[in-house]
């Protein structure tokens, strides 16, 4: 795999787990410190990703 689509997992992935915490703080199935925590290591690997949606 080349670096291109490994940054697009890391952002799709940090996508994912932000909006997964995010639901379930809504549903109230987890904590909102919990959910924060997911919400946070979520942005990080958007963060770390090298994907940019603006070029």
């Amino acid at each position: 795999m080349n670096k291109k689509t490994i940054s697009l997992v890391l952002f799709v992935a940090g996508i994912i787990i932000a909006l997964t915490a995010g639901v379930l703080l809504f549903l109230g199935i987890l904590s909102s410190s919990v959910s924060a925590i997911i919400g946070i290591v979520g942005i990080g690997i958007i963060a770390t990703s090298n994907f940019r949606l603006l070029k």
